[in-house]
């Protein structure tokens, strides 16, 4: 799992602000509220092979991904 967030972590830091293009849609709640507990690391095992599947299959989803990674960083610095 610590591959994972680093190659995540990997792209924040090269593109951070720099990404660029249209707004996809939000995904579904369920998929934000699982986002949310990933980022966390409380996303059972069982939830987290299936939520890697669905960003594979909604690319867009990432961004949403690293928002909640991004937030996790702010709140660490405070």
């Amino acid at each position: 799992m610590p591959n994972t967030f680093q190659i995540l972590a990997g792209f924040l830091e090269r593109f951070g602000d720099e990404v660029e293009g249209r707004e996809l849609p939000e995904p579904p709640a369920e998929i934000r509220a699982k986002l949310h507990a990933f980022a966390r690391g409380n996303l059972p095992k069982a939830d987290q092979s299936e939520l890697m599947n669905l960003l594979s299959q909604n690319p867009g989803w990432i961004s949403r991904l690293a928002q909640e990674v991004k937030a996790l960083r702010g709140s660490t610095n405070s």
